[in-house]
């Protein structure tokens, strides 16, 4: 297979990086005196080092290698394709072409000026993550960047998939706004509930999931059931607090938050991050210590996994967050059964790149169902696999709005599934998954580490009697080292990945993401995880990939983890402002908490500023004094205070610049943008209509079909378990 890498962006440099880390080559071309982009530093040493950069004498040589590939990665900005793909490419019928850009090539913003601030903005996760009271805040600037360049890479897999079939290749548009939408795993469902989402600071819709200080650092808390309350109040020493009325359940710990950070205070001040992070651990409560882009390279479940990489020129970078398939036997034939003939003639869906495909789904909670929701949307016959009596379905006379959102999660997160309901504990219902598993092509689980195996259902025996079995592992820390069999949630990987050490106001504390975004990335690698698989077992089998969903959120700092390392030294807390030199933040607009988000990236955006603001201080004060920011960034807030935030975006993308409304989820819904590509979908179940988050693969052969309906508890059972019993 050829791949060149055309890109100019994050997402669809780090998509082509996922490519020749999976072994296949990709090129990257350069052409003698014309720039790409500066191919030393950090951030292209990190997303090129697995690629083979080729410098051509002209453009025309590159068009010559562009004419014979199999896939070729391209941006797009401000209604253009840039760099090398600028003008149009004459790509072979069966090559696959994948376009990475912040707002997509259709649209009324495909002519909008992209970058990493927009994506932040645009991916809505910028509205709510800070303070009430203050300015919200981003993360690390090109986060959004990498969760685009995942769904990139998924969406070239599945259109090299689709052209296996037909032989005809397509063109997949893929935006980053999407793509960061995606894994939103609650907000929308909160927003059609009735509850939307906003600004909280370090506190989640849980209570104590949250982040607090000891006497040397930060830790996080995993606590969210009221049995894990108990072994926190015990691990702490003060087990009366477990029948304290004010902490009874989970609504009384949130209603009366400020108590309880009293008397967690008292525990946690008297010791250090290490002594807090061994204790509770002991008593099997999800912890973790916040932890910097330098003091995660002492990780000890990394270095054991061997998840770092030596950088040429010193340091350290992370390795592949989707290492190889582990094989434990000869490479066999795809399954054939009565539940394939039937998967493969039941689906009206028309010809998607999974259309046949048998996903045994042994999921639950968030990163393992995002995955097989993705495999879905792309066509796969999906079996859920349900604990009996874990699960009720909706009452459309529900009343209470929190008990409401898991309801209508399930619409997003198990759209198009089928459900069976089993005891895997027991011996009919291991008998029964085993049936399944011979018959599947795929299985995809995220227990905790070793409990596949004392079930009986572990990769090495399902994939010995099926050998053509795609078996996917997704588990918080991964299942080798000393972490393997440690309890996570989605906050708990972020305090350990550094991104939460980076994410805060100056002088602030550390800050998670308004909402939990590690279980979200680790179901976009468990998705191409199963791709890849299926894409590699014609040559040699099928096999077990052991997905860390730290190794996946870690490997979203490549290029900050590479400078610390060779610094010696890990960045500050900064807000909102830029690390690369750009004039960036989140200014004030008209009305209550309204923002938009402006990047200035050197003189030549200054002067444009200055020019659509009327406001020529802006540029001299840029020329005169950059490092200036508390004054230019008044003077930047000076203009935009008078406006309504979408006309001030209007105002400055149509000046040049690189400007969006910060979207809040409520704001995204309305959007036309995303109406006119048809984002968002509309849900009908059990008497509610709402509006859910689509699907991010876009091709112009349809790759994805969101417009699923999730399966009612055990509905599909009896004629699951039937077919199943007419095994191979």
């Amino acid at each position: 297979m050829k791949i060149l890498d055309l890109s100019c962006d994050v997402a669809g440099r780090y998509a082509a990086k996922l490519f020749a880390m999976a072994g296949l080559p990709v090129v990257r071309p350069m052409v003698v005196g014309q720039a790409m982009g500066d191919d030393t530093d950090d951030l292209s040493l990190y997303l090129d080092c697995d690629k083979r950069v080729a410098r051509f004498q002209s453009r025309e040589e590159v068009l010559v290698s562009v004419s014979e590939a199999d896939l070729v990665f391209t941006s797009f900005d401000r209604g253009a394709w840039q760099g090398l793909a600028a003008e149009p490419l004459a790509l072979p019928t069966s090559c696959v072409q994948v376009t990475t850009s912040t707002y997509g090539v259709t649209g009324p913003y495909a002519a909008w000026r992209g970058g990493p601030l927009a994506d932040w903005a645009a991916g809505g996760y910028f509205a709510i993550t800070g303070e009430p009271e203050r300015e919200p805040l981003t993360g690390p600037e090109r986060l959004c960047g990498y969760v685009g360049g995942y769904t990139a890479a998924i969406a070239a897999e599945a259109a090299l998939h689709a052209r296996r079939r037909t032989g005809l290749g397509q063109h997949a548009d893929i935006s980053t706004m999407e793509a960061m939408l995606s894994v939103h795993q609650s907000t929308f469902a909160r927003v059609a509930a009735g509850l939307g989402r906003v600004r909280t600071g370090r506190y989640t819709e849980a209570y104590p999931l949250v982040v607090r200080p000891c006497r040397d650092g930060h830790v996080s808390l995993g606590v969210v059931m009221d049995s894990e309350f108990d072994r926190l109040v015990i691990a702490m020493g003060r087990p009366e607090l477990a029948s304290d009325e004010r902490f009874a359940d989970g609504r009384a710990r949130w209603a009366n938050r400020d108590a309880l950070d009293q008397e967690l205070a008292v525990f946690l001040s008297a010791h250090s991050c290490d002594e807090v992070v061994a204790q509770l651990r002991s008593f099997g409560v999800a912890t973790a210590k916040v932890t910097d882009t330098l003091e995660i390279l002492d990780n000890p479940q990394l270095a054991h996994r061997g998840f770092w990489r030596k950088a040429v020129g010193g340091g350290v970078m992370p390795g592949n967050p989707a290492p190889d398939a582990r094989r434990f036997a000869a490479t066999g034939e795809p399954p054939t059964g009565a539940l394939q003939a039937w998967a493969t003639a039941r689906d009206d869906r028309g010809a998607l790149p999974l259309t046949g495909t048998v996903v045994l789904d042994l999921t639950a909670f968030w990163a393992g169902p995002s995955a097989t929701r993705n495999l879905a949307d792309l066509g796969a016959t999906v079996i859920k696999v349900e604990r009996p009596g874990s699960r009720v379905d909706l009452d459309n006379q529900l009343a209470d709005p929190a008990a409401l959102v898991p309801h209508l999660f399930h619409c997003k997160m198990n759209r198009h599934k089928l459900s069976i309901t089993l005891d895997l504990a027991s011996p009919e219902g291991r008998d029964a998954a085993l049936r399944l598993a011979g018959q599947a092509d795929v299985l995809v689980e995220n227990f905790r580490p070793g409990v596949t195996d004392r079930l009986g259902l572990g990769a090495a025996q399902l994939c010995a009697a099926n050998p053509s079995l795609v078996y996917v592992s997704l588990s918080g820390y991964g299942a080798a080292g000393p972490w393997g069999d440690l309890r996570s949630y989605g906050p708990n990987i972020e305090a350990v990945s550094s991104i939460e050490a980076r994410t805060g106001y100056a002088g602030g504390e550390p800050l998670r993401l308004g909402h939990t975004l590690p279980d979200g990335v680790g179901g976009l690698v468990g998705t191409l995880a199963v791709l890849r698989g299926l894409r590699e077992r014609e040559a040699r089998g099928g096999g077990w990939f052991e997905i860390s969903q730290l190794e996946a959120y870690v490997a979203l700092s490549g290029e900050e983890i590479l400078t610390a390392s060779k610094a010696g030294r890990a960045p500050p807390r900064i807000g909102n402002r830029s690390r690369t030199g750009a004039i960036q933040g989140a200014f004030p607009c008209r009305g209550d908490d309204q923002w938009v988000a402006v990047r200035i990236a050197g003189q030549a955006d200054a002067e444009r500023f200055a020019t659509v603001s009327g406001e020529p201080e802006v540029s001299r004060a840029a020329a005169a004094n950059p490092r200036d920011l508390d004054r230019i960034e008044a003077l930047i807030a000076g203009f935009t205070r008078t406006l309504d935030k979408h006309d001030a975006a209007r105002r400055l993308q149509a000046a040049g610049l690189e400007a969006a409304p910060i979207f809040t989820p409520e704001d995204l819904l309305a959007d036309p943008h995303l109406r006119e590509r048809g984002f968002f979908v509309t849900v009908r179940a059990d008497g509610w209509e709402i509006d859910l988050p689509g699907s991010p693969f876009h091709g112009d052969r349809a790759l994805a079909d969101p417009h699923g309906v999730a399966p009612r508890f055990g509905a599909d059972t009896a004629e699951i378990l039937r077919l199943g019993r007419n095994s191979r």
